[in-house]
């Protein structure tokens, strides 16, 4: 993990200079995907710390996974950490690094940077790359270009990836997302509609094989006392792979407590 510390440091110093009183934010969720056929199912358990500082924010998640098949599981822990920082008023990056065991559950590790310029008052263009290594050692490079548009009442956001997959070659995946604000409220409903030619950033199988896939979801962040909230997830992916089509069902509920006082 050398080179991932290497290329979080610059972040980590940034967040040293600005440090001072922060406000923290915290989460918890569950997540629970159930899949068609002989595929099984995957739960995830995942709490998140995120402290701001300013010009600087860092989030600590740390989740646990049990990824289901037919005949055998596994279970791992992921460990994550997150630096956003704005180098100035038009551009700002975020920095992840994030471990795990070698299971067919999360990436083992994997690096990833996100660079964003304001073109336009209410225009933010993002360039993205990351590195990742999943269960058996097969890594996969990436990079992504996209855009988010704010308006009064939401955001409009599209990103396209490319991937290279060791011992599978090249593929690429579309993500776009919708958010609505409620009024002069603090909740909102957001709807991602994603497609794409390859699976192994959808689910991590192991098998080894190209297939395509489509996914919906839907979230809706609900207040209902002061700070916190109510985060409620639905979502559906179709998959179709050379060993054949099937889907998967995922639903999520979770808890969140925003604008704790500041340390």
């Amino acid at each position: 993990m050398t080179k991932a510390y290497r290329l979080l440091a610059p972040a980590l110093l940034a967040t040293a200079a600005s440090a001072g009183a922060a406000e923290t934010n915290l989460s918890a969720s569950t997540a629970y995907t159930d899949y068609s056929k002989a595929f099984g199912s995957r739960r995830e358990m995942t709490a998140e710390s995120t402290s701001d500082f300013g010009r600087t924010a860092f989030t600590i998640s740390l989740s646990q996974g049990t990824r289901k098949f037919e005949s055998e599981s596994a279970t791992s822990i992921r460990a994550a950490g997150t630096v956003y920082h704005d180098w100035s008023e038009k551009f700002f990056t975020r920095t992840t690094v994030g471990i795990s065991s070698n299971k067919p559950v999360f990436a083992t590790r994997e690096v990833a940077n996100d660079f964003n310029y304001k073109v336009l008052p209410n225009t933010v263009a993002t360039v993205g790359a990351k590195h990742a290594r999943y269960y058996g050692g097969t890594d996969v490079l990436s990079w992504s270009a996209g855009a988010s548009w704010y308006f009064r009442s939401g955001i409009v956001n599209y990103r396209f990836s490319s991937f290279d997959i060791d011992k599978m070659g090249k593929s690429h995946g579309h993500l776009a997302s919708v958010r609505l604000k409620d009024g002069k409220g603090a909740g909102y409903t957001q709807l991602w509609a994603g497609s794409g030619t390859s699976l192994h950033d959808q689910d991590i199988l192991g098998i080894g094989k190209k297939g395509n896939y489509r996914s919906l979801a839907v979230q809706r962040i609900q207040p209902v006392a002061g700070p916190v909230a109510v985060n409620l997830t639905l979502g559906r992916s179709w998959y179709k792979t050379p060993s054949g089509d099937y889907h998967g069902t995922t639903a999520s509920v979770g808890l969140s407590v925003k604008g704790l006082p500041k340390l």
